[in-house]
């Protein structure tokens, strides 16, 4: 799959990257709530491993921490699933580019093509840089993808065993990535059963399958959980056209309907600030492959499938924008040509890889403050240790970076009573919009009216630390 130079370039720009991120930017991949849960999930796969403690009970799937879990034998578990994701970004656009090469018989510029589009895309870089499994899968959907096609064209042996073993853990890594591999899958079996080639490999090919499923059936503890998730239960074709929904993550409002939203990774600057262009100018290209169709399908098939989730999250989009970079290629090459004719085609090209270059580091900036900030009251709040906390967001990334509490968190219940001298952090006006109404905010005013909350800290961007006391009428 690497040649000896590709393999060297690769690694290094790996390295590179993670030696900016981690320690000249000071991020170490964690923010927000979903990194500090693979965190967790990973360190208690690590004691697994080595003592064969059960890691316990774990939501979503298991092949990022696993993953994180086995490199950690040589990293701490915050560098190894940084690196793991770093390593994914650099993975994802090698095999992107390879899928290009793959499918046109025409390719100029194809590596700053993929860098600008895809490795230095805002949000694509955003994720390949935190400890969260979106890059990881997004990686593993690309070399489906690739060994697929190979496969197609080809029918070579080992590139049937690949697409198998990559999109089954791509599967095991995001339960919806299902959704984008559906027609590439169905692609595969329908060649495997009409030439009947490789026929005899079938018993071992569902062995291989089988043993890639043993993690998830051993290790979780309910196998199938994730049908009761929200995105299926609450799925509907009326989701399209709403912007507002009221759900178990609040009330969240949104400036576009879903239908749009399940589309934008083409288009909004939150990935390619030009894909507009290049999506115009796809009418004009004349490249509709079998393919191709194929990977439209795919793309079309997975927007739908967003567009009827009652929510919107922009890390959804991933797992599909490498399909739509891979389809906007001869769009690319449109403009390329075009810009030939002033003899300025390199500086159109470095333009854009310097302007996406410089909206990835904007970018950047809200996950680095929230980083800077989980550590900067996760250092204040070692003066604390061993009290009763009440909390919500930010309390997960205080259990992440090890602080000793008896945490209660504002969001599961709505509390009758509250401990007396027990702590407070909360940040009064961050969630009045989205938890009016619930928990969160309900368990807010309680405190507020009913003791008094003596304010002992107060923290960057309007985080406060309370202690609770009684009324003094009481």
């Amino acid at each position: 799959m690497f040649s000896y130079k590709s393999t060297l370039i690769t690694i290094s720009f790996i390295l590179v990257l993670f030696i900016v991120i981690h320690f000249i930017l000071d991020f170490d991949g964690l923010y927000g709530q979903d990194s500090y849960e693979y965190l967790r999930y990973t360190k208690a796969l690590h004691t697994y491993l080595i003592s064969g403690k059960p890691p316990g009970s774990f939501f979503w799937p298991l092949y990022y921490p696993i993953t994180g879990s086995i490199v950690s034998l040589l990293f701490a578990p915050p560098i190894a699933l940084q690196l793991i994701s770093i390593a994914a970004l650099v993975i994802s656009g090698y095999f992107i580019s390879k899928t290009i090469l793959l499918l046109y018989p025409r390719t100029n510029y194809i590596s700053l093509y993929v860098l600008a589009t895809f490795v230095f895309s805002p949000l694509v870089f955003r994720l390949g840089i935190t400890n969260m499994s979106d890059m990881f899968c997004t990686a593993l959907i690309v070399l489906s993808f690739y060994h697929g096609f190979s496969y197609y064209k080809k029918e070579t042996i080992k590139h049937l065993y690949l697409v198998v073993v990559f999109s089954i853990c791509a599967v095991m890594t995001r339960y919806v990535a299902f959704v984008v591999l559906s027609p590439l899958a169905v692609t595969i079996c329908y060649s495997f059963f009409k030439t009947k080639k490789h026929f005899l490999h079938l018993p071992v090919l569902v062995l291989v399958g089988v043993v890639l499923l043993l993690p998830h059936v051993f290790i979780q503890k309910n196998a199938i959980g994730f049908l009761n998730h929200n995105a299926l239960t609450l799925w509907s074709v009326i989701n399209f056209f709403k912007l507002s929904f009221t759900t178990s993550e609040g009330v969240n409002n949104y400036n576009f309907p879903n239908i749009i939203y399940a589309f934008s990774s083409l288009f909004h600057p939150r990935f390619l600030f030009f894909g507009i262009v290049l999506v115009l100018l796809y009418f004009k290209t004349k490249i509709i492959t079998t393919e191709i169709k194929i990977v439209l399908f795919s793309l079309l098939t997975y927007s739908l499938f967003l567009a009827g989730i009652p929510y919107q999250n922009n890390r959804f989009l991933l797992l599909s924008y490498p399909l739509g970079i891979i389809v906007l290629y001869p769009s690319y090459l449109y403009l390329v040509d075009k810009m030939e004719t002033y003899k300025m085609e390199k500086f159109l090209i470095l333009t854009l890889l310097f302007l996406q270059v410089c909206l990835s580091y904007l970018s950047l900036k809200p996950i680095l403050n929230r980083n800077i900030l989980e550590k900067t009251i996760a250092k204040e709040l070692h003066n604390y240790k061993k009290n009763t906390l009440y909390s919500f967001d930010i309390d997960v990334a205080l259990q992440g970076r090890g602080l000793d509490f008896d945490y209660k968190n504002l969001w599961v219940i709505e509390y009758a009573t509250f401990e007396k001298d027990a702590l407070v952090l909360f940040h009064p006006t961050k969630f009045q919009k989205q938890w009016e109404g619930q928990n969160p905010l309900l368990n807010w005013n309680k405190l507020n009216n009913e003791y008094n909350l003596i304010c002992l800290k107060e923290f960057p961007d309007g985080w406060m630390l309370y202690k609770i006391k009684p009324l003094k009428n009481e």
